[in-house]
């Protein structure tokens, strides 16, 4: 077994900057990636990255990086870094049954060998027209010999290819040299109905790149999403531009790779409109639940009745915290509410209706926002509704001032909700919610906590009394 002896350069930190390329060339070269790195000590190879093709049917079942190779495993690998030298394997290779062409290029700085790229190609893919033509495969060499030397500057519109995504290449002069399937498919749409290989695109997004190299005289990667106008439909299209020079500085080839992304951006118009009509329909169901309730004051107001009176006002505090769910959905495209925000707005409604009673209300929380999901928000904020009425009706008194504290708490995946009252407490009427099961207050909390999945703890103190809810979070689109 040969013995590894150069010093230790770390490949994936010189190579850094073109590993995010590696998926979108395999897809370029309808090819498999292996990046390897030597380790010297052990004299063997490690697969430090890998890419493989999208828009044709990769080789590889499973990845493999961080996979030692010895020469025992993989020969040609071990005579390449020894060598220097580039080495096609073609004839024997067969990977999951198909036939295989495999290239190796040694990585070199300084002359010397710091790594490997391991290219296989499958030969039943490769072998067939369009991937079989001159002009595709030497534009390929050269993309690989840029890679290698480290002279690709693709910074930017780099992401893999999509299925169906076509790729061209054109010469400088806008001559469409290669145009795999999916692109022919693609320009019949547009009117090309004839062979466009050999023809001259007429693409003005190209020529405008190509003025603006003849300008600048830079070679960079250049993508832009377009609107064009086919037989009285607006057409939008995804396209990237990907240059290659031949051994110098000058623009020799070009990939254009072209997506048609109508389709995709009616879809999220769709959902704009969507998302806008709920947001919408929320707000205007909180607008519908506060006129119920301003209904209710003005008929509380014309009765003589006190508990007929505090009935409607229960009522009111139960609208009210239903709407401030609906005000919170009305911000949030996604279907979540800031229970907080929630908290918030019900205490300080609660300090306004009870102004007039000897008691302070305190709201503690070790969050600055917590989501829930609409349908957990609006059992919580009812459960919280419930608890601070009960706070309010048997834990206030004329002979002393009373603090109401609203606890929330998230502790990992829990949400702790703690409403407790401190101050005096009535013996004779001893907080409904814990000892009357006859009260609509402690009938809702029972069923709204089994909703959510929690626990009801009663703590009954000394100078007042104590409710905890332990309850999953959940997901807040659940």
């Amino acid at each position: 077994m040969p013995k590894l002896k150069r010093e230790t350069i770390y490949l994936l930190e010189e190579f850094k900057e073109y590993v995010p390329y590696l998926p979108l060339i395999a897809d370029l070269l309808g090819a498999d990636l292996y990046l390897y790195q030597p380790i010297l000590d052990l004299s063997a190879l490690i697969l430090i990255t890998e890419a493989h093709p999208k828009i044709v049917p990769p080789l590889a079942l499973r990845q493999e990086v961080g996979k030692l190779v010895f020469f025992e495993d993989e020969p040609n690998l071990f005579e390449v870094m020894n060598t220097g030298r580039h080495k096609v394997i073609r004839g024997d290779l067969v990977i999951g049954g198909f036939p295989v062409e495999e290239e190796i290029f040694p990585i070199k700085k300084n002359n010397n060998t710091i790594g490997l790229l391991k290219i296989q190609k499958n030969l039943l893919v490769h072998g067939e027209f369009p991937y079989n033509a001159r002009s595709y495969k030497e534009t390929c060499q050269w993309l690989v010999k840029n890679l290698i030397k480290f002279n690709l500057n693709w910074k930017g519109y780099n992401e893999p290819l999509t299925d169906g995504e076509g790729i061209l290449i054109l010469d400088k002069d806008g001559i469409i040299l290669f145009a795999n399937m999916a692109a022919v498919r693609l320009f019949r749409t547009m009117g090309e109905m004839s062979n466009i290989w050999g023809r001259k695109i007429k693409d003005p997004f190209f020529y405008k790149y190509v003025e603006s190299y003849q300008e600048l005289g830079t070679i960079k990667v250049y993508g832009e999403e377009t609107y064009e106008e086919y037989n009285e439909e607006t057409r939008s299209f995804f396209k990237r531009l990907f240059p290659l020079t031949k051994g110098d500085s000058n623009l020799w080839r070009v990939f254009y790779v072209i997506r048609e992304t109508t389709e995709l951006r009616q879809k999220e118009r769709e959902l704009k409109f969507k998302s806008v009509l709920i947001k919408e329909i929320h707000h205007r169901v909180k607008n519908n639940l506060q006129t119920i309730a301003s209904l209710l004051r003005i008929q509380m107001r014309r009765l003589d009745s006190e508990s007929a009176k505090i009935a409607l006002q229960e009522s009111i505090n139960r609208i009210n915290s239903i709407a401030y769910v609906h005000e919170s959905l009305s911000k949030f495209e996604e279907d979540r509410v800031d229970i907080i925000e929630v908290a918030e707005k019900l205490l300080n409604a609660f300090k306004q209706t009870y102004e007039h009673l000897p008691c302070t209300f305190k709201f503690v929380k070790n969050r600055k926002n917590i989501f829930l999901s609409s349908k957990k928000a609006i059992s919580v904020s009812l459960i919280m509704n419930e608890l601070l009425q009960n706070a309010v009706k048997h834990g206030v008194h004329d002979d002393g001032e009373t603090e109401i504290s609203l606890y929330i708490l998230q502790e990992n995946h829990d949400i702790i909700l703690i409403v407790e009252n401190t101050g005096t407490l009535d013996q004779k009427d001893p907080f409904d919610i814990s000892f009357s099961k006859k009260s609509l207050g402690f009938q809702l909390i029972q069923m709204l906590v089994e909703e959510v999945e929690g626990k009801l703890n009663i703590d009954t103190k000394t100078n007042g009394l104590s409710i905890k809810i332990t309850f999953p979070k959940g997901k807040e689109n659940a």
